[in-house]
C-alpha cells in the first residue's frame, strides 16, 4: 500500500507522459509514433508495428525532423539534388492536339448557335462531353471552358447556402 501524499507532493512529482518524451528525445526514439497492423500473407497473424511519424518539422518531433535533415543532407552529398532547374514552359501545341481543340471549339459554336435559336442542345452536349474527353488524353492540361460542365459533359450546378434566418424558427 502506498503513503498517503498531499496535493502539493503530487503535483512536485513528475508526470509519466513529460518523463516518456524527455527519454525518448534523449534516445532519439519517435514522440509520436504511428501504430500499423501488418499481416503476414500465408498465416494471416495481425502483428502491431509502431513506426516514426516521419514529421519534418522540429516543434512536432525533434527526433524525426533531425532523421529527415541528415537524410537530406545525405542526399545532397551523393548528388541526389537537381544540377539546375527543370524548365517548365508547356510544350506547343502538336497537331493532334490543335485538331481535336478545333473540333471542341466548332461544337461548342454549333451547341452554342443551337441554344440561342431555343433548339435541342442534348447531341451536342454529349459530343461536347466526348470531345473533352480526348481533348484531356491527347495530352492537354486543364478545363477547356469556364462553364459547370464536368469531363463526362453533363452540367454542374454550384452549391449555395442561404444566410437568411428560417422563418418556422423560434426568435432568439
Amino acid at each position: 500500500m502506498t503513503a498517503r501524499q498531499t496535493r502539493a507532493e503530487r503535483a512536485a512529482s513528475p508526470l509519466a507522459r513529460d518523463a516518456i518524451r524527455k527519454i525518448a528525445e534523449a534516445s532519439g526514439g519517435c514522440l509520436r509514433p504511428v501504430q500499423l497492423r501488418r499481416t503476414d500473407a500465408q498465416t494471416g497473424e495481425m502483428v502491431s508495428v509502431m513506426v516514426p511519424c516521419g514529421a519534418t518539422l522540429a516543434s512536432i518531433c525533434p527526433p524525426c525532423a533531425e532523421r529527415a535533415k541528415t537524410l537530406r543532407a545525405a542526399q545532397c552529398r551523393e548528388g541526389w539534388h537537381l544540377e539546375h532547374e527543370p524548365d517548365l514552359t508547356p510544350a506547343a501545341l502538336a497537331e493532334t492536339q490543335e485538331f481535336w481543340l478545333m473540333m471542341r471549339a466548332e461544337a461548342q459554336l454549333r451547341r452554342d448557335t443551337a441554344a440561342a435559336r431555343g433548339g435541342d442542345t442534348t447531341d451536342l452536349d454529349e459530343l461536347i462531353g466526348e470531345l473533352d474527353v480526348e481533348v484531356t488524353r491527347a495530352g492537354i492540361r486543364g478545363t477547356v471552358t469556364t462553364s459547370q460542365a464536368g469531363i463526362d459533359g453533363k452540367q454542374r450546378v454550384r452549391r449555395s447556402r442561404s444566410t437568411r434566418r428560417r422563418q418556422d424558427a423560434a426568435p432568439l
